[in-house]
Parts: C-alpha cells; structure tokens; sequence
C-alpha cells in the first residue's frame, strides 16, 4: 500500500557532486546558468544587457549599480562570505524556539493547534562550513516532555563519538510533531542560508528585485535579491526522492552582505490521487542579540498548503539565546552493539 505521507528532504553535505541542470541566463547575475552536456563547460557568466543585446530578447534592463559601483555579483559574493562566517559565529549558540502551528483540515473552521517548545542550535558538520540546523521539541502544549533539557548542546559538547547521528535522529525524532499530512525537516530558520554558502551559491541565479520602494526589511538602503534554484538534483526532495527547486528572495546589506530576512517557497507537484500537489512557503527575519553581539534568527513564518484544501500555517518566535564551548567529532559511526541506522539523512 502506498504511504501516504509526503517526505520532504534537505541534503546535509555540500553541492559537489550535484551536476547542474542546463539553464538559460537570467535577468541580474548569471550564476547557475550552465550550457547542455557536450557545449563545452559552464561557460563564461553574462550579464542580462549582453544576453538582451545578443539574443534581441525583450529583457528587463540591468538595474544600475550602486552609486559607488557596488553590482549584483559584488552583494551576492559579500553575501556568500557574510553566511560562511555567520556559521562560526552562530555554531556555539543554543536559542529557545517558541512555535505555535495551526492546520485546517479540508477548510475546516475548527483547526488543530500546537505548540512547541524547542532549542534549536546550528553546527558545522564538516571542514568546508556546511552546517546542520537540530530542533529538539522539550514541550507539547504546555506538557513536558521527558527530561530533555539542554541534549542537544550536551552531545557537542561531551563531543561523543556519533554525536552528529545522534543529533540527526533527535532532529527527525521531532519533525513528528509537526501538524499536518507533509512530513517535513526543512522548517528550520536557518535552512535558507545554505543556500547563499560559498559551496552552494552557484546553483542558483539572483536578480535584483525592483519594487518602487527603497530597500527591505525596514533597511532603507538594503537591496531585496529574487534567487531560484536552476542545478539538478535540487537541495530539498521529496516523495520518492524527486527533485524540489526552491525559490524566493534575500534582504541583504548590500555593503557587509549581511542577511536581514530569507524567504523561500518549494513545490511539490501531484504524485497520485491521495497526494496532492503542495505549496510551501517560510520567511526568516533577523535581528542584533545585543548581549552576544550577533545577528541571530528572530521570528520565522511558515505555511503549507495542499491542493485538496488542507493547511498548515505556523510562527515561531526565538528568545533566550547562550553560548556554549562546542567539542565535535566526526566519527559518526554507532558504538559496537547498537545498530547502525544512520540510511539517509533529511
């Protein structure tokens, strides 16, 4: 019998070994663009002008530079280093995570409710700065759960040997929680950061957004950035493995890169009868912890909505942010009498 609930997965390691899809050139930066197997490479990046001019297509024209000639690619590759620091900064700090989620069955008026209560920390996983986002759900609507306080910070920072797969089975173990018929591990507010890592950057095309408004974010002088996603396989899965482009837009400084708010969407097209097509979406604002000096997720909103009337709606609100010494080892192979149930990670 075919399972009937949706699986959503995100990728934990790096890009490398994604070969990316041929994609046309897009209106602002050129990056994800890449010729077809056999032209040749990936090619030389074009500003959309160029393509506009060569191929005689009816583009938008290139928004102009900042006045101190501050471009596209010059915010997105200050963006990239921004987010690759933002890890060390933020990889030792453990928050509470505060999230109330709200599901209508079938446009039901008398929707089911939840609230979780959670720390929520962000760690590195590996060399190269890809990182992880672990949720650990201590409470459910007011009840505890367990004796739970402070796990996850505590595998770190005991360093045990399979801290990283114990950590991966705490996160999962709590996406159960989760309202709604789509199983999910992306809704984490650090999630679309990955995509501006150094490591990640170029499977995905950006476009300065115009909006008759200055800036973003209440930043009069942020730039608001639309990305897609153009490589294959994409970041996020879902049923059966299918590949999911994400899409959505940036607030960035254009001067430090610094990220001020995400937002993202992901489509899941219809796979059968009982699983509908689904549309999810997730916006992340950040803001100054002043007593750690570091800008650190504030407030995240996200939804997901089935074709077949079903939805989920939730906001999450983070508070009480510390600090912890982290040890991490990478051996994330099981002790000698407990199985090995690592598979794939989501």
């Amino acid at each position: 019998m075919m399972d009937k609930t949706r699986h959503l997965r995100v990728g934990w390691g790096g890009a490398g070994d994604r070969r990316p899809a041929a994609a046309p050139g897009a209106a602002g930066t050129g990056r994800g663009g890449t010729p077809p197997e056999g032209a040749g490479g990936s090619g030389p990046r074009f500003r959309a002008g160029l393509l506009a001019a060569a191929l005689g297509l009816a583009l938008h024209p290139a928004l102009p530079a900042a006045q101190d000639g501050t471009g596209l690619d010059d915010v997105i590759g200050r963006a990239a280093a921004y987010v690759a620091t933002f890890v060390d900064d933020l990889s030792n700090v453990v928050m509470e995570e505060d999230y109330r989620q709200t599901y209508y069955r079938n446009f039901n008026a008398n929707p089911a409710r939840s609230q979780l209560v959670s720390e929520f920390l962000l760690m590195r996983v590996d060399e190269d700065g890809q990182w992880v986002g672990f949720r650990d759900v201590v409470e459910l609507n007011g009840r505890q759960l367990e004796e739970r306080g402070d796990r996850l910070a505590t595998l770190f920072v005991d360093g045990g040997t399979n801290a990283l797969a114990q950590a991966r089975r705490i996160s999962e173990e709590s996406a159960r929680y989760n309202l709604g018929a789509t199983e999910r591990t992306f809704n984490v507010p650090t999630y679309p950061l990955f995509f501006l890592h150094p490591a990640n950057v170029d499977r995905f095309r950006f476009e300065r957004l115009r909006t008759g408004r200055a800036g973003c974010a209440g930043a009069a002088a942020a730039w608001d950035v639309r990305f897609e996603e153009v490589a294959y396989p994409t970041m996020a899965r879902g049923f059966q493995g299918i590949s999911l482009p994400a899409r959505g837009r940036f607030c960035l400084d254009p001067q430090s890169g610094r990220v001020l708010e995400t937002e993202f969407e992901l489509h899941h097209p219809a796979v059968s009868r009982g699983l509908p097509a689904t549309e999810t979406t997730a916006r992340v604002t950040f803001g100054l912890e002043p007593r750690l000096n570091l800008w650190v997720p504030v407030e995240m909103r996200d939804s997901v909505s089935e074709d077949d009337g079903r939805r989920m709606v939730g906001i999450a609100r983070y508070r009480n942010y510390r600090q912890f010494n982290v040890i991490v080892s990478e051996n994330t192979d099981p002790p000698p009498d407990e199985p090995d149930e690592r598979g794939s990670p989501r």
